[in-house]
């Protein structure tokens, strides 16, 4: 069986990283998500 990950990187995205991570899980339900804060200064 395949696995898909999803590597989502950011910085300072605290207003559209939830509708990024959505829009990933509405086309890839099965995938594993992961987002990478690169030192944001938000509440990303």
């Amino acid at each position: 069986m395949k696995r898909i990950a999803v590597v989502i990187p950011c910085l300072n995205e605290e207003l559209t990283v939830g509708k990024v991570i959505n829009d990933f899980l509405r086309v890839l339900p099965d995938a594993d998500i992961y987002v990478v804060d690169n030192n944001s200064t938000d509440s990303t």
